[in-house]
């Protein structure tokens, strides 16, 4: 009951407060949405992603190791969402907002505040590549999802290629094991890297008070429970086969259990997909995370 209360107190509820305020900007001013997630998308989280891996202490083999199983645990997920909506009998456009909903996670402002409440500054330093590794993700599969069937194949990719996400990722690879960058090279990164959580928060309480939840609850639950259930149920299998262990393991299950991804509207936003649905499964993953990651935690720490 205890560590459900903190972890309401400490990461969920300064989240919300966060979306609230986009929530009543729009109600008031009526924001533009789509300025805010292109400003997310195509600079704020390139800078996120470059000092995140520049600054990375994790060892190189255990980066390679983690990196993998975001992977092979988003590719996963997006084969069961696509599975469970052509069950279902839903549309095209249904299927891609699910598979956006539960194979993208929140490691960033509400896994990593977990992990290290949790698992202490070694747990976060792994945490912290788990989360570069989903940003990895969503500016590749998360964009090719939302992109997809609105154009061809090459035009999809051609779309997915002019993120620069992926680049920021690579040249950090490249720049990681260098000299220290220059202070006049990384403070400005870092400092427009730190706009990167409100932002999107924002953006997120925006897309919320443009939605109607009310009619699409049973939809919206089985996006909810994939995320926050199925995807901790398939990290306990996976990571063993990733060979993942003991620390790392656990952060790899804790994170994999986290709400969804507020880069997943992100992408529904920029690329025409389902945003309402998206953005719904959010809220709520969200909200009701306080209960199932305190359940899951406390299975791993006992």
């Amino acid at each position: 009951m205890a560590l459900g209360l903190s972890i309401f107190m400490n990461n969920v509820l300064p989240s919300f407060a966060v979306i609230g305020v986009g929530y009543v900007l729009e109600r008031l001013i009526k924001v533009d949405k789509r300025t805010l997630s292109r400003l997310a998308i195509y600079v704020l989280t390139p800078c996120l992603v470059f000092s995140s891996i520049v600054k990375s202490q994790v060892d190189p083999a255990e980066f390679g190791r983690l990196t993998a199983y975001v992977i092979a645990f988003t590719l996963v997920m997006i084969a069961a969402g696509l599975a469970v909506g052509r069950l279902l009998g839903w549309s095209q456009q249904a299927i891609r907002a699910l598979m956006l909903s539960i194979a993208f996670t929140n490691s960033g402002n509400m896994g990593l505040s977990i992990i290290l409440f949790t698992f202490g500054e070694a747990g976060f330093a792994l945490g912290a590549t788990y989360f570069v590794a989903t940003n990895l993700t969503a500016n590749t599969l998360a964009a090719f999802i939302a992109a997809h069937g609105r154009g061809s194949l090459g035009q999809t990719l051609l779309q997915v290629l002019k993120l620069p996400g992926i680049y920021a990722f690579a040249l950090a690879l490249l720049l990681r094991s260098a000299a220290p960058l220059p202070n006049a090279v990384m403070r400005p990164v870092e400092l427009i890297a730190q706009a990167q959580i409100p932002i999107m928060l924002m953006m997120l309480g925006v897309q919320l008070a443009q939605t109607r939840i009310g009619k699409r609850i049973k939809d919206i639950s089985i996006g909810v429970i994939l995320r926050l259930v199925g995807g901790a149920a398939l990290a306990f299998g996976l990571a063993p086969l990733l060979g993942l262990s003991g620390l790392a393991r656990d952060v790899a299950i804790a994170q994999s259990a986290t709400p969804t991804a507020v880069s997943s509207a992100l992408m529904a936003i920029e690329f025409g997909a389902d945003a309402d649905y998206v953005a719904s499964v959010i809220f709520f993953s969200t909200l009701l995370s306080s209960i199932t990651m305190s359940a899951l935690l406390a299975l791993l720490t006992t």
